[in-house]
């Protein structure tokens, strides 16, 4: 950026002399005015960052020129040029806040010398305005980045804790409409038979958007399911009609990649709001999309193993011989019919409760939580009080759950 040095004289000879050899060479911008009054005019309008001004001209004085300039509040470094013997009036200029003065007639060293020290305050200040401004703006990055950590530490807790789908993919999007101060947010997930995007959860979206499915061969979504790479348009777009069908001002998508597999596409957008996206907003939403992958993963995980415990207890339930089945803290997994009434329990959901609360047989309980010194299977006779005795069997399964079948003997 150029510096503006304005020279005001009355003298052509000296506008040039201080134009061609002094200001020019040394890269600064320079503009001329011939009278005090052109000179004010000038300073107000252009605002230089240094005036060179003389002091006897016509239609305002030197002096005159920078009381009128501090009477309106301006500021702009001067120095005062004066004819010999002249020192008084440059005293007086001090008071009005001139950087240096120089006596006529001046040479080019010594004028240069003036202009280089009056504008080293200015230069200075300037650097630490920038300075100023600089670690600021850090400061207002790392409290905005602190708070998107804050907001990304929740939502990660959330998934980690919470089997619920519906409240992570939803607390996903809400997240992402916070963070990057958004006006709407969504997240859409594939139907691969119709080959469309369809919204799975919303913040801020209209009964009509949400509504909305998005081919994938034919919008701006589905080109980032098939590329797997986030897609940014900023405010540059000037409302031009997307591929989303939307008249947006801005908009970030984002993939959802589960194993390797596009699923969904995690987005913002701005209908109003100028702001764009930036790519600290594409990181944050590619983070929280991989916290929505890793919940829906989470989901269908826990879908697949409520579908075989379901089909392993229709399995177990068929057969005569009891057969319950525990966690590591001994809390009741599985029980068939049969264990029921062998243990007199009611047929009320006994899932998750304490085995020692249920079974008050104390055999039954010393057997099946005894030490296993690191044996997979366990067998032990036991016997009721009816007098009937079972063949108990108990076989460990990873992760520290234990199955019990009992065989009748008879």
């Amino acid at each position: 950026m150029y510096e503006r040095v304005l020279v005001v004289d009355d003298s052509q000879e000296i506008r040039d002399f201080l134009c061609e050899y002094i200001l020019q060479p040394k890269g600064f911008e320079v503009l001329q005015a011939s009278n005090g009054l052109m000179g004010l005019e000038m300073a107000i309008a252009k605002e230089p960052d240094l005036m060179i001004v003389d002091q006897q001209m016509p239609r305002l004085t030197g002096l005159e020129v920078l009381e009128k300039l501090k009477e309106r509040g301006i500021e702009i470094p001067a120095i005062l040029a004066t004819a010999h013997g002249s020192e008084e009036t440059a005293v007086t200029a001090f008071r009005l806040g001139i950087r240096d003065y120089v006596i006529k007639p001046f040479d080019a060293d010594e004028i240069s010398e003036s202009v280089d020290r009056a504008l080293r305050e200015s230069r200075l200040q300037r650097e630490r305005d920038q300075l100023v401004q600089q670690l600021m703006e850090s400061n207002s990055q790392l409290q905005r980045r602190a708070q998107e950590l804050n907001v990304l530490y929740g939502v990660g807790k959330s998934v980690a804790s919470s089997l619920d789908l519906e409240e992570v993919l939803h607390r996903v999007v809400e997240a992402a409409v916070y963070v990057v101060g958004a006006e709407e947010g969504s997240l859409m997930l594939l139907d691969e038979e119709q080959g469309e995007l369809y919204i799975r959860a919303s913040k801020n979206l209209d009964s009509k958007a949400q509504s909305m499915r998005k081919r994938v061969n034919d919008s701006l979504a589905g080109k980032v399911l098939q590329t797997k790479r986030a897609v940014a348009i900023g405010t540059d777009s000037q409302w031009k009609r997307t591929h989303t069908a939307l008249l947006v001002k801005s908009l970030i998508y984002v993939p959802l990649i589960l194993q390797n597999k596009p699923i969904g596409v995690l987005g913002v957008t701005n209908r109003l709001k100028e702001t764009s996206f930036d790519s600290n907003d594409t990181r944050a939403l590619s983070a929280l999309a991989g916290y929505a992958t890793i919940a829906i993963n989470n989901a269908n995980i826990y879908s697949e193993i409520d579908r075989e415990r379901d089909t392993l207890a229709a399995i177990v339930e068929q057969t005569d011989d009891p057969v319950l089945v525990v966690d590591e803290e001994m809390k009741l997994i599985l029980i068939n019919n049969a264990a029921r009434q062998l243990f007199d329990l009611p047929d009320v959901k006994l899932v998750g409760h304490p085995l020692e609360k249920l079974i008050k047989h104390e055999e039954t309980i010393q057997f099946v939580t005894q030490p296993t010194d690191g044996d997979v299977v366990t067998e032990e006779e036991i016997t009721f009080t009816d007098g009937r005795t079972f063949q108990a069997r108990m076989t460990l399964i990873e992760g520290g759950s234990r199955s019990v079948l009992m065989h009748e003997n008879r």
